[in-house]
């Protein structure tokens, strides 16, 4: 048995920009509360947290890590989450695990994009939100205006709990304590403003304080945690965790402050699916039936696949034979592990609120529900809001070897990154990797050396489309006699273009019995083998209906192949004569740039044929420009974009919509597969 209740959990991400002390701030949480005996440094490859090959490396987190330490007898789980926006779906699979997200941030940087966005994320899980302004030491004139900027990005109820005190050597309550001074100014003016928040949710407590009544810690723990809850009060605390400067007080916030299981939103589970899907609720107790979550794979050299799970309602043992999902078939957890960065040691239980990793179940993966109960069968998680990885490159193995396994490889990480996607383009004839920016796909690729594959990159083809403009008409007589049983069938049919996105439509107008009912699916499967080939440029042809609605048979000679042949050329002689042009992928574009930066981007937005339609402007001199832009244009523009904004530059984008290319691009595309 554990020896602590589900009630004594506080399960906590650590969120928030690269290089803004998330994982230095970890080391000092471990260190402070005893759980290592030195604290390590990310610079030097001692964290505990960063301990992957690739993050050794590059000397920030790659993956997401699991952490415990223990507090007035409390335990803290921490999911050391990465910060670079290419790495946001490893932070986004964790989301169901806490009852809260600490984003940490730098006071020199400002209120930071990927920070931004970790917190909107949070708001739409219902996740209490604490910001930790970190690095405070030798910043403190940043600190007030930083302060002001949070309130004006998250609102009002973004306020302090303690304040930076001795010159940001030190730290003093403020929600407890209304005496004193600080570095910002007295403590009993954040006392006062954070007290007034508050009892804004509870009435009796607001009658109470309005007569004088001072509260205590008994009478604000539960108006606290309900403020956090409601994002009515985002709790502000100020650290320095190389400097070991409010750490403590830190782990205090967390143990007293922070939601328990128990206390927390409840996560977003369901059950059933489609029209018969509703709300499910659990019990944050180690009784009644088992509900656990995957919310993280990764692969342990020794122990091969190992997925990490929260449990939500019951316990998970060692020995246990679980079911996954809607599988008839009972899994046995051989091992139940709990995780402290790469360190595992074996437990024999799993309580409700905790979290832990089994080993070697290949058929558990990312976002899967383990139970124990067939009534929880269809239970499922609320669907993550991955985004869609659209940075690609064509990998080419080196050998036959390489050849062989490589696919494992990258199943492998497929399975870890719910971000990353693999295929073979049967258009282009490439094997295409899919991620969500050039760092996310260079750190792939070092994965995969790792693994033993060597390959070859480079940016892949666009995937173009073809189609047409206007309504033609066409038809073909296949006819063949070479000895033996002959051949024969004629097609007469009518193409028109269909809206963008419209895809593909056949219809019968035969009258009469000219063609026989069952000669149309061969006449249908000829004209979309040719739509798969391309005609004018090799690609794929969408966007159009096709109407057959003529055509002779014979007694003898007609069979399924000539008609085959038929409807295939007679669509290509329709096809050419309805103002083909060729498609390209549009994409929506996000340019998060420095202000300064702003006329060079929109500029070179427009010289690649963008579209700009619109700018937010953020904190700190901060900029998203949103456009429109042909994918062959930026499918390599991550080093342009750090050209023009000295490294501070990032971007988002998603697939729009397709749209015809200009003529000159067209006439290169046209004269590139005739020259085959």
């Amino acid at each position: 048995m554990a020896g602590y209740r589900t009630a004594d959990i506080h399960n906590v991400l650590l969120a928030g920009r690269r290089s803004g002390g998330k994982t230095t701030l970890a080391e000092a949480l471990l260190f402070r509360a005893g759980e290592t005996n030195r604290q390590g440094t990310v610079d030097a490859g001692t964290s505990t947290s960063d301990f992957e090959p690739e993050e050794r490396e590059h000397h920030h987190s790659v993956y997401s890590t699991l952490l415990h330490a223990t507090h007035q007898g409390k335990r803290i789980n921490l999911l050391d989450l990465p910060g670079a926006p290419d790495l946001i779906g490893q932070a986004i699979a964790c989301l169901p695990a806490a009852e809260t997200m600490i984003v940490v941030m730098d006071p020199e940087i400002g209120v930071d994009s990927m920070s931004r966005r970790m917190v909107s994320l949070a708001q739409d899980f219902d996740l209490p939100v604490a910001i930790v302004v970190n690095k405070m030491s030798g910043h403190v004139g940043a600190l007030a205006p930083f302060l002001a900027e949070l309130k004006e990005t998250f609102g009002r109820g973004c306020l302090p709990i303690n304040l930076p005190t001795d010159a940001g050597n030190g730290v003093v309550d403020c929600l407890l304590n209304g005496q004193g001074d600080s570095d910002l100014g007295p403590v009993a003016q954040f006392h006062t403003e954070l007290l007034d928040q508050i009892v804004e949710l509870d009435d009796e407590l607001m009658e109470r304080y309005l007569e004088g009544e001072e509260p205590n810690y008994q009478a604000l723990h539960e108006p606290f945690e309900r403020a956090m809850d409601l994002a009515h009060v985002v709790p502000v605390c100020f650290t320095d965790a190389l400097g070991d400067v409010g750490v403590e007080a830190l782990l205090d916030v967390i143990v007293r402050h922070f939601p328990s299981p128990p206390e927390g939103n409840p996560r977003p589970f369901f059950i059933g699916e489609g029209a018969d899907e509703e709300s499910f609720h659990y019990e944050d107790a180690p009784d009644g039936p088992l509900l656990a979550h995957v919310f993280h794979v990764t692969t342990d050299p020794y122990l091969g696949k190992l997925c990490f799970f929260r449990v939500y309602q019951g316990s998970v043992k060692s020995g246990d034979q679980l079911l996954i999902g809607a599988g008839k078939k009972a899994v046995r957890l051989s091992h139940v592990f709990q995780l402290q960065g790469k360190e595992r040691a074996e437990t024999k239980e799993i309580i409700a609120g905790d979290m832990g990793a089994v080993a070697k179940i290949d058929d558990l993966h990312l976002g899967d529900v383990l139970h124990d109960d067939h009534s929880l069968d269809h239970v499922h998680h609320k669907s993550l809001p991955y985004p869609v990885p659209l940075h690609a490159l064509a990998v080419v193995p080196k050998t036959r070897a390489d050849e062989n396994k490589i696919a494992d490889v990258l199943h492998r990480i497929r399975e870890e990154d719910p971000t990353f996607e693999a295929h073979f383009d049967t258009e282009t004839h490439e094997l295409v990797v899919h991620g969500l920016g050039q760092m996310h796909l260079s750190l792939v690729l070092e994965r995969i050396k790792n693994q033993g594959v060597d390959v070859e990159a480079k940016p892949p083809k666009i995937a173009y489309r073809e189609t047409i403009m206007t309504t033609a008409e066409g038809h073909h007589r296949h006819k063949k006699q070479s000895g033996g049983a002959g051949q024969f069938g004629e097609v007469y049919l009518r193409i028109e273009p269909l809206e963008r996105g419209g895809g593909f439509e056949f219809v019968d107008k035969i009258v009469g019995g000219v063609i026989p009912k069952g000669f149309l699916p061969a006449i249908e499967k000829g004209i979309k083998d040719i739509m798969r080939q391309g005609i004018a440029a090799g690609y794929p042809v969408e966007d159009l209906r096709v109407t057959v609605y003529d055509g002779k048979t014979h007694s003898v000679d007609s069979k399924e192949i000539a008609f085959k042949m038929a409807g295939k050329l007679a669509f290509k002689n329709a096809f050419q004569k309805a103002r083909p042009t060729i498609l390209e992928p549009v994409v929506n574009v996000e340019v998060t740039t420095p202000g300064s930066s702003l006329g060079a981007i929109t500029g070179d937005l427009s010289s690649r044929r963008g579209k700009v339609f619109g700018t937010d402007t953020l904190g700190s001199g901060t900029t998203v420009v949103k456009a429109s832009v042909p994918l062959a244009e930026v499918i390599e523009y991550e080093p342009a974009l750090k050209s023009m904004t000295k490294g501070r530059g990032s971007f988002t984008m998603e697939l729009s919509h397709y749209e015809p290319v200009p003529d000159r691009v067209a006439k290169e595309l046209v004269d590139k597969f005739n020259a085959r």
